[in-house]
């Protein structure tokens, strides 16, 4: 069962992080990796409807699938992709990336190096994902229209699902959306995101997550400090050591 008491923060902040965009006829589509199987059913339902021409499927191991998967997220998604009926040859994998902005930094060295077309892409990433993973994109892929959608699901067959897992399962699941809260408000700072207006309701559910100890993923403000001082903050930003 998933606490009450979290239920009403987490669909706030899922009503928050869905950014519910129209789907557009675009060239690529780009399958984030992570925990989440549907992930490449959908990318292989946009192919299928010709919504693009390709698919890039971009993730080795991280910090949740390092101990779930035997193989990378890419190649697993592709696996999957085939059995959806995709071709072998309209999918391409980056399996080096380990976290969100290398998904793109490496991508945009496949994309170079195999010549795709790839004007407009589609992200598919999960719904929770959705506002963070493209503030990410856009500070990387920046001359680029580009869509994020997900895998079709409600908030409540979210917290069915979470229902069925083991706590430590949930515990991580959860601590990474409260992880995600920090991340939009202090890697602006660092060149790594698009700027975000964070309301302050999210970030009164931040607090309460973060106080019921789903703080795993969290920096404190040294940890924070560490970053400032190895990359260096964005012309125009103060330091900001949101925790």
């Amino acid at each position: 069962m998933v606490n009450k008491e979290i239920i009403k923060p987490l669909e706030e902040i899922w009503n928050y992080m869905k950014l519910n965009m129209k789907t557009e006829k675009s060239d690529l589509i780009i399958g984030c990796g992570c925990m989440n199987l549907e992930i490449p059913v959908k990318c292989a339902e946009l192919l299928k409807e010709n919504y693009a021409q390709n698919i890039l499927f971009s993730g080795g191991l991280g910090k949740l699938t390092t101990s779930n998967f035997d193989r990378t997220e890419a190649e697993i998604y592709k696996d999957i992709a085939i059995k959806e009926g995709i071709k072998s040859n309209k999918i391409f994998i980056e399996n080096k990336s380990t976290n969100t902005g290398d998904n793109f930094r490496f991508s945009l060295k496949i994309i170079e190096k195999y010549k795709i077309k790839s004007d407009r892409i589609i992200i598919v990433h999960n719904n929770l994902s959705q506002r963070r993973t493209l503030s990410v994109a856009r500070a990387i892929i920046k001359d680029k229209k580009l869509i994020i959608t997900s895998p079709d699901k409600t908030f409540s067959q979210f917290i069915e699902k979470l229902s069925n897992v083991t706590e430590e399962r949930k515990q991580n699941i959860i601590s990474v959306i409260v992880g995600d809260i920090q991340r939009l408000i202090i890697y602006p700072q660092l060149g790594w995101q698009t700027e975000n207006n964070v309301p302050e309701t999210i970030i009164e559910d931040y607090y309460k997550l973060k106080n019921m100890g789903y703080d795993k993923y969290i920096y404190d403000k040294e940890k924070i400090q560490n970053l400032i001082d190895k990359h260096g903050i964005v012309k125009g930003y103060e330091a900001n050591y949101f925790n």
